[in-house]
């Protein structure tokens, strides 16, 4: 579902109270030039003490023209966070309402006062949308994280633009406009906001740590829509109207068919083969010659070889490097051919059960929550 939102509201549909009495800090003027001005209002310490959930505020002044001047504030924040004061648990459609309240009272508390209204159909700048998935039968999310990343990354997301970390608990393929994150959600609830995945970690979430079993294994994808430009461009390729707004991103339709695409393009339609269990040479020879019937021995075998050497060491990253040495990518795509075909045909033999629970909970994408949050995630509503 939906994760960390930006929107942006014009400042003429504010009205910003003097807290400065009740504690409340002022904003920090952070950039100034001849043309622009930049102010932040980040959550303070009275803030935090609160035990609540805040937003992070960005006030910004543009010279338009000689006289004029375009003022804008940017309000970034984690929509789940707002209700239970983790990211872990999911929203549902039905929240919205619940949401915007809650960050209408947390500005208020912050001494800006919008009108629903204009909350709702606020610009939106920039969108995450997350799933989380359990992973059973033993897997782990590091293992499947290892096998993830040995796909052959499309030329979008090359190897500069993609990186393990936290000794490969999470695996980034990025570029400005956009990423595609894959990590373990339960080990990254336990880390320090500097080695964090997610760098803004609640003490009720960091707390979830200590109450959660630690024998849960759960991935976390996560598909970063930095820029408002790509955004777009993605929304009218999956069929949805550009230029959202707070109420239209905030959707369980847009976030299933957001992370289906990039998990469609980047892995499923790509590396199948690499995520099928461990089998012995002969084995998987034994099963490419029930895959392919009509083949011949000597396809066979050089097919079983392509697998095997796909799946050893870096997987299709090192495989491509070592061969555009010595041939050009039209042959490197003719191999990456073969091996997609080969691995369609093998899908229909073996099953490959980590690789399938996932397919499985991005199909049905069910909301997920923790254990025992159903009362303590409505306190912070209780307020508004």
């Amino acid at each position: 579902m939906v994760d960390t939102v930006i929107l942006t509201v014009p400042l003429d549909k504010a009205l910003f109270l003097d807290l400065r009495s009740s504690g409340v800090e002022p904003w920090d003027l952070q950039a100034r030039t001849k043309a622009y001005e930049k102010f932040v209002r980040n959550p303070s310490t009275r803030d935090a003490e609160s035990g609540l959930y805040f937003p992070r505020l960005t006030g910004y002044k543009r010279k338009n023209g000689m006289l004029t001047w375009q003022k804008s504030m940017r309000i970034e924040f984690s929509a789940p966070k707002l209700l239970y004061q983790n990211n872990l648990d999911e929203l549902a459609d039905t929240d919205f309402e619940r949401v915007v309240g809650a960050l209408l009272d947390r500005l208020q508390r912050m001494g800006v006062v919008l009108k629903r209204q204009d909350l709702c159909n606020a610009e939106v700048r920039s969108v995450h949308y997350s799933k989380n998935i359990e992973l059973k039968n033993g897997y782990t999310a590091q293992y499947v994280i290892g096998e993830l990343g040995k796909i052959n990354l499309n030329k979008r997301f090359d190897l500069t633009r993609a990186r393990f970390s936290n000794d490969g608990q999470s695996l980034y393929l990025y570029t400005v406009a956009h990423s595609f994150v894959l990590y373990d959600k339960i080990a990254d609830l336990g880390k320090g906001t500097k080695r964090a995945i997610d760098k803004e970690q609640t003490p009720q979430q960091m707390s979830l740590f200590k109450q959660l079993d630690k024998k849960k294994e759960i991935l976390r994808l996560e598909v970063r829509l930095s820029q408002k430009q790509k955004m777009n461009s993605l929304f009218k390729k999956l069929g949805f109207a550009e230029n959202p707004t707070f109420r239209d991103v905030f959707s369980k339709a847009k976030s299933k068919k957001v992370l289906g695409h990039y998990w469609d393009t980047m892995i499923a339609g790509h590396s199948i083969s690499l995520f099928a269990p461990s089998l012995t040479a002969k084995d998987l020879l034994k099963q490419i010659l029930i895959a392919r019937k009509g083949a011949k021995g000597k396809t066979a075998v050089y097919l079983t070889g392509l697998l095997l050497l796909g799946r050893e060491g870096n997987g299709m990253r090192e495989l491509r490097s070592l061969l555009c040495k010595k041939n050009d990518d039209r042959t490197w795509y003719r191999i990456a051919a073969e091996t997609r075909e080969i691995a369609a045909d093998l899908s229909k033999v073996q099953p490959r059960d980590w690789y399938d629970q996932v397919q499985k909970a991005l199909k049905s994408y069910r909301q997920y929550r923790t254990e025992k949050l159903s009362t303590r995630g409505k306190l912070p509503c209780k307020q508004l």
